[in-house]
């Protein structure tokens, strides 16, 4: 069976809906070929369904999955976004970059489950339990890359925003790797 090759009844190309198509990647997992009006070669797997191209999440605040469920409802008459945003902000003060790091993992699984195959993150968590900086101000947005690294599509955008809200230079799009690689910004 090849392995790197998909045969598709039904694709969703970049000129619209495609028969017979024959996707192909390299050993990284990058597209080299997308034919339409093929035969499907003997030992390629074939699709179940129409195949439709991975979506893009373009606005994740990942740590918010683990308080999924507890503020849904309005418990009071009072309650309103702001009493949500202050349960939020307390919530983002307990988390610890191990939980974070398990807590991304796992929402990035359920995202590549469903489709999505690559995240926009948004992190401005930048404080321990006490409220005080990190000593280094990456070390929650390492545990969001190496999720990433570890859900396995390898592609995650990161916008690791600064105590004022705004990304930091030179970080808005990355990767896992290639931030890993990188010294810490903004400081």
């Amino acid at each position: 069976m090849n392995s790197n090759s998909l045969f598709a009844q039904h694709a969703l190309v970049p000129t619209g809906w495609a028969e017979n198509v024959l996707l192909s990647w390299n050993d990284q997992g990058m597209i080299t070929g997308v034919n339409a009006q093929s035969v499907c070669p003997p030992g390629t797997a074939r699709a179940r369904g129409p195949v439709l191209p991975g979506l893009p999440n373009l606005h994740s605040h990942a740590f918010q999955r683990a308080f999924a469920g507890l503020t849904e409802y309005r418990g009071t008459a009072h309650d309103s976004f702001w009493s949500w945003r202050s349960l939020m902000y307390r919530f983002a003060l307990a988390i610890t970059p191990e939980q974070l790091e398990a807590v991304a993992t796992g929402l990035y699984v359920e995202m590549l489950e469903a489709g999505y195959t690559s995240v926009c993150e948004f992190h401005y968590v930048h404080h321990d339990r006490n409220g005080s900086p990190y000593a280094d101000d990456a070390t929650l947005s390492m545990c969001l890359l190496r999720a990433a690294e570890r859900e396995g599509s390898g592609t995650h955008s990161h916008c690791r925003a600064n105590r004022r809200g705004r990304c930091l230079p030179g970080l808005e799009r990355t990767t896992p790797r290639a931030m890993a690689a990188r010294p810490c910004a903004g400081r």
